[in-house]
Parts: C-alpha cells; sequence; structure tokens
C-alpha cells in the first residue's frame, strides 16, 4: 500500500513550539540526560515518536538494530509512514523500546496513543516517555502554544491501565533562569528537582501470567484503577 499523502504539520498547531530554537535546545539537553537508560535496551528494533519535523530523526544513544522514527504532523505522525495516534500501523509485540519524546501533551488522545506504545511492545519492551513538567517554571514558554502536558500521576495511572510497570522515573532538563527568556540553565540544584523542565518515566511490558505488576512505593491510582 503507497504511504498516505504528507500532512504538513500546522504553524499553529502545538507541535509548532517545538520547532522553534529555544524549545530545540530544551530537546535536546532531555534527549543528552536520557542516554544513559537507552544503553539500558537492547534488541532489534524500536520507534521514535518526536514532537516536531525539526528535531532531528536519529536517536542518539539507542543500541538497536533499526529504528522506525515518525514525527508530529497535525493529528497524527508522519515520517517513514503517515499514521494516526489510535492507528500506529506496526505488528502487536513487535518492539522492543519505544521512546516518546514530547508527544503525549500535543496528543488529541494522549490515552489511546500510550495504549498502542503499549499495544507494540514485544514482553520485557521498554518505553520510555519523556514529558513536560507542569510544575516547571518553563510552562511560560509553552502556555500559550496549545500544549497540554500530563501530570505525572495521570500518566502513572494511564500506564497501569495499559498494564505497563512503572521501573523508574526522574525529572531532568534545563532550568530555567527567568532574567533572560533565552537563557536555560542545566546545573543542578539541591531541593528543586521537581522544577526541572521534564520529566523522563520508563516503563516495562511484563509477560501476562509470569512477572506481576507491582506499584511503586507510595504510588496511589485513581478509582478503578489498579498496578495488576
Amino acid at each position: 500500500m503507497p504511504p498516505a499523502p504528507h500532512r504538513r504539520q500546522s504553524e499553529t498547531g502545538p507541535g509548532s513550539w517545538f520547532a522553534r530554537e529555544p524549545a530545540l535546545r530544551l530537546v535536546q539537553a532531555v534527549q543528552r540526560e536520557a542516554v544513559p537508560e537507552l544503553t539500558r535496551v537492547f534488541g532489534h528494533s524500536g520507534l521514535f515518536l518526536r514532537p516536531s519535523e525539526q528535531v532531528p530523526a536519529r536517536l542518539s544513544g539507542n543500541l538497536l538494530a533499526q529504528v522506525v522514527s515518525l514525527h508530529r504532523a497535525g493529528g497524527g505522525f508522519a515520517g517513514q509512514f503517515d499514521c494516526e495516534d489510535i492507528a500506529l500501523p506496526l505488528a502487536t509485540g513487535s518492539l522492543a523500546l519505544v521512546y516518546a519524546l514530547f508527544v503525549l501533551e500535543t496528543s488529541r488522545s494522549p490515552g489511546e496513543l500510550l495504549q498502542e506504545m503499549a499495544r507494540v511492545l514485544k514482553p520485557e519492551g521498554s518505553l520510555m516517555l519523556l514529558v513536560l513538567n507542569p510544575w516547571s517554571p518553563m510552562r511560560l514558554r509553552w502556555a500559550r502554544h496549545g500544549l497540554r502536558p500530563v501530570s505525572g500521576g495521570w500518566v502513572r495511572a494511564a500506564l497501569a491501565e495499559a498494564e505497563l510497570e512503572l521501573v523508574r522515573w526522574r525529572s531532568l532538563g534545563p532550568f530555567w533562569a527567568g532574567r533572560d527568556r533565552l537563557e536555560l540553565r542545566p546545573e543542578r540544584r539541591t531541593g528543586l528537582e521537581g522544577l526541572r523542565a521534564a520529566r523522563l518515566l520508563v516503563a516495562r511490558k511484563r509477560e501476562a501470567g509470569l512477572t506481576p505488576l507491582r506499584a511503586p512505593a507510595g504510588l496511589a491510582f485513581r478509582p478503578g484503577i489498579s498496578a495488576g
């Protein structure tokens, strides 16, 4: 089947912010810090979902044989093929890694997109979610651009609903200096990690019936959501 016609990303759409120079610097800083997690993942195939065509298609630091790279285009993705968030054209249980870089914030159906990510993962496959931190002062940069940052609690509950086990999460990315709108400060500030620009959540797809899902200590779920 021939690929669908390429959809041009709207200049005013949510993904357009990630085509700007300050956002690209943020993306670069966040990806650099996430490289150690990539070196933990081995296998043949992976999927890289990125928020803008301007973000480089190559997933630096990965150890996989091949990685399909797609970028946000309107309400879906484009690149090696075009698709909607709710229908990734990849076989169920076919990937060792899904690396999702700031794509939940630009999705019309973030919960369904996360379900699709879980579907295409192999048992013991890894999902790396990089999301904007809604509590960071950096939100003043993206607040008027249509982005919809998701809370940590929502992501954790959605992972459990998709039968993915959250194994690690941490804050990463720069702080915002505030005095200069173009200045990003990457240095650590003790006690203020929760104000960094982004969060990394690493989840794993456990094989049903062999390894029960475990809730991280202190994790509370919404009513009706459990870790099993």
